[in-house]
């Protein structure tokens, strides 16, 4: 029976130790360019669709102008407590975003 020798171990660790792991990139599925151009074209298409006439939709002669706002007096009382209330909301929410971002980013770099 073959035995192995003295310095196996330490051999085979100084092998595994030597080998590359592949780095993995995080890459996102879509870039802040392609953010920022899906943005754009959001508010484009609002404004195109809220402020003139489409007769050729294929609802019929619709004017989706009718659609504004404008005609109707906007005034909004928001009480104050609310206000206060949204805002901490989005404060909170904030920190949640960075707090499981920085977790995320930790267990990727982790894994890889």
């Amino acid at each position: 029976m073959a035995t192995p020798s003295t310095d196996f171990l330490a051999n085979v660790m100084a092998e595994v130790a030597n080998e590359k792991i592949p780095e993995k990139v995080y890459k996102p599925l879509i870039t802040k360019v392609g953010w920022l151009i899906i943005g754009a074209l959001f508010i484009v298409f609002s404004f195109v669709l809220t402020r003139f006439s489409l007769g050729f939709s294929i609802f019929g002669d619709w004017n989706l102008s009718s659609l504004m706002i404008e005609k109707y007096e906007s005034k909004i009382d928001i009480p104050v407590t609310y206000a206060y209330c949204f805002f901490f909301l989005l404060v909170f929410v904030l920190i949640q975003i960075k707090m499981i971002k920085r977790l995320l980013d930790r267990n990727f770099n982790n894994l890889s």
